[in-house]
């Protein structure tokens, strides 16, 4: 799909387009979702530059991902995305800027973040007006939903923690805390990927700073960058501490685990300590031997009874009395 806009004092508006027909003269940015290959060429048209593929964009060495060719200038970044689904995956954003006046994105997933930028860009006095607003309110529109994913795990993160370390005075202590481990292992996933992506806008930031036309990073756009730069940084150092944390609660509940069943294995121990003198008692006077003289005795059963009670109580007063139970 291909949604060409031009930029008004409103901000950008579509501009109708019908199938196969070119990109208009009046367009500024286009945005290209899953585009087929009318669509590619129609584009490229458009920015008189070549268009990368999927597998080009996903590829992760630098010259891959940022370079200038045909006089337009190719930047992709990593964009977290299915947070809302559950799956979260890193999606390939492209961004390509040919001269001062014209702009296109390349995508391959449904990003929530563009679409924020589409409603906040669309209010009056937004100032997306030219094709460097749109780049800038588009990067900051990604990091702001990085920020908002990256304060949902923390939020979790906690939430994890006071059921991690709270007083149990439930049954299935293990199912639960087996459970815990599903959820931090999917936070976990959610911060690594968070700070890949950062890690890909910090980069991009950075490349675009020094390859974009001057129109991009001179006055207010500079300060945008650079308060861009310091946001994904500052971004980077919180995530890597939820990872941090994350990886606590997850050796903690491991640990926990291990005290659960160590307790099972202790209790399992005590009673077969407990019970094997008796068990060995009744073994004795179990054997089929002709010459047993305590089988003649009138108070042999009641004693031997008595001698097994006792061969278990006084394992259990003597655990007791250590504080082992």
């Amino acid at each position: 799909m291909l949604v060409a806009y031009s930029l008004t004092d409103n901000g950008p508006r579509t501009i109708d387009l019908a199938a196969g027909e070119v990109v208009p003269a009046d367009a500024r940015w286009i945005d290209l979702f899953q585009p087929t290959r009318d669509e590619d060429r129609a584009a490229e048209s458009f920015l008189a530059a070549s268009l990368p593929t999927r597998e080009e964009a996903s590829e992760i060495e630098f010259s891959s991902r940022f370079y200038v060719e045909d006089g337009a200038v190719f930047m992709t970044a990593s964009v977290l995305t299915g947070i809302e689904r559950g799956t979260p995956v890193l999606a390939p954003l492209t961004i390509v800027v040919s001269g001062d006046q014209r702009i296109a994105t390349l995508r391959h997933e449904e990003l929530r973040a563009q679409k924020q930028f589409l409603v906040r860009a669309s209010r009056a006095g937004s100032g997306c007006v030219t094709t460097a607003s749109v780049f800038h309110g588009l990067i900051e529109a990604i990091v702001d939903r990085t920020a908002d994913v990256i304060e949902k795990v923390s939020a979790d993160v906690d939430r994890i923690n006071q059921e991690v370390f709270a007083k149990r005075t439930e049954k299935r202590l293990g199912t639960r805390l087996s459970a815990l481990i599903g959820e931090i292992g999917f936070q976990g996933d959610v911060a690594a990927k968070a700070r890949e992506s950062l890690s890909s806008l910090e980069r991009l930031v950075q490349f675009a700073g020094a390859a974009l036309p001057a129109g991009f990073g001179k006055g207010a756009n500079k300060n945008r960058l650079k308060l861009l730069a310091r946001d994904v940084r500052s971004l980077e150092d919180h995530v890597m501490f939820l990872s941090n944390k994350i990886q606590f609660l997850l050796d903690a509940t491991l640990g926990l685990l291990s005290v659960e069943q160590n307790e099972v294995i202790r209790i399992l121990t005590v009673a077969a300590t407990i019970f094997f003198p008796p068990t060995l008692i009744g073994t004795i006077y179990g054997m089929n031997f002709d010459v047993m003289p305590e089988l003649g005795w009138s108070w042999g059963y009641p004693l031997v009874l008595l001698v097994m009670l006792a061969s278990a109580v006084l394992p259990y007063l003597w655990f007791k009395l250590r504080g082992w139970l």
